[in-house]
């Protein structure tokens, strides 16, 4: 039986009415051997070529990762454009094997969009909106921007995302890792919905947050965890086996430039070259100096080459939801006088400790992605 609102209708605009210690040791303490045999659902607000669809390919590029499936959630984009997007690229690139299955349409609350410069007085300007930024679609066949060469022959699945989570993980106990790429709408309902599933999770990577920075969407909050923090304090708040939180922090300093550019576009073409080079190629050539961010790609670097990761703490973590200029902020709790990470005394109620990725190789980051990134397609 479908509850909650059948996960904010993915046809519809329904609206639910609802550390310290520093390592340089792996972020997980797996062998190669283990992680070729790990199994990854990625859930992400995907575009095109943009941070999530880097992801997807650096794991499906690795031979290390089984991806069981890709799960679509709104945030940068629509979960409709999300999931265009996402199945003309998996055509594209010839990974037609990987389902791709729509998810909560908006965040648990209910879309903002409609009062957001409202919202704007009282949280903050937000430089950045996302999917906010242009009305929802009514079908994935009918999208603001066209997926590059047109709209994919592929379709979704008919299962709800959060249906295949929860199904994914109850027939994989303690072997399946989430890629949370986006907000963490759909790992919020799915362990409401059911949570029996929580202890037979493997571990949970986000990209999201920003620790000890300012936010980039409104002073306070970082994007992903903005766009629906009461999602985000659920997820966070879930006692998962693992949770590794990969924030602003280190993905705002760590850019793309034109010589990684270079690289790409140097290597032998493959349909992945050919389209980032089609999307990009005009970017460079105009902004030579230019360079990017790349988000996401740092979780699937770190799960593939745990070794990248140079700098972590552990924290216990939680996301303010209250009304004001804080909401969506995230705040990751040091260990104190008062506070203990041994007993978990002094903290939030609710609060879960998590290891949050500050640092990588920067030498080891750029060659993984650039050597998979290139790889020639089977």
């Amino acid at each position: 039986m479908r509850t909650i609102s059948h996960y904010i209708d993915v046809a519809g605009a329904a609206t639910l009415f609802l550390a310290l210690l520093v390592i340089a040791n792996p972020v997980f303490a797996t062998t190669e051997g283990e992680i070729a045999s790990q199994k990854v659902i990625i859930d992400a607000d995907m575009g095109q070529m943009n941070d999530d669809a880097v992801a997807l390919i650096l794991a499906a590029n690795s031979g290390m990762a089984d991806i069981l499936g890709l799960t679509i959630v709104a945030g940068n984009t629509w979960v409709e454009e999300g999931t265009a997007y996402a199945l003309r690229q998996l055509e594209i690139f010839g990974f037609e094997d990987i389902p791709v299955l729509m998810g909560a349409g908006e965040p648990l609350m209910g879309s903002r969009r409609d009062y957001l410069s409202a919202f704007e007085t009282i949280y903050g300007n937000s430089e950045y909106l996302g999917s906010y930024s242009r009305q929802r679609p009514e079908s994935i066949q009918n999208i603001e921007e066209e997926p590059y060469g047109g709209y994919a022959d592929l379709q979704p699945s008919s299962e709800h995302a959060v249906d295949f989570i929860v199904r994914q993980v109850l027939e994989n106990p303690n072997e399946v890792t989430l890629f949370v790429l986006g907000p963490p709408t759909n790992i919020a309902l799915a362990v409401k919905k059911n949570p029996e599933i929580v202890p037979l999770i493997k571990r949970v990577i986000y990209m999201g947050g920003a620790i000890d920075i300012p936010g980039n969407t409104t002073p306070a909050a970082e994007f992903n965890w903005w766009y629906d923090p009461e999602a985000t304090k659920i997820s966070l708040r879930t006692p998962f086996n693992e949770q590794l939180v990969v924030p602003n922090d280190i993905a705002e300093r760590v850019f793309f430039t034109k010589a990684e550019h270079d690289r790409i576009i140097s290597a032998e073409d493959t349909p992945i070259t050919e389209l980032y080079k089609a999307i990009t190629e005009t970017y460079w050539q105009e902004n030579p100096d230019g360079r990017s961010f790349v988000w996401d790609a740092i979780v699937a670097a770190v799960f593939l080459k745990p070794e990248i990761a140079t700098q972590i703490e552990e924290r216990y973590i939680d996301i303010d939801t209250n009304s004001g200029i804080n909401y969506g902020r995230s705040t990751g709790y040091h260990e104190s006088r008062r506070r203990s990470f041994g007993d978990g005394i002094g903290f939030p109620a609710g609060t879960q400790r998590v290891k949050i990725l500050f640092d990588i190789d920067r030498e080891a980051f750029w060659d993984l992605y650039i050597e998979l990134f290139t790889a020639p397609l089977e």
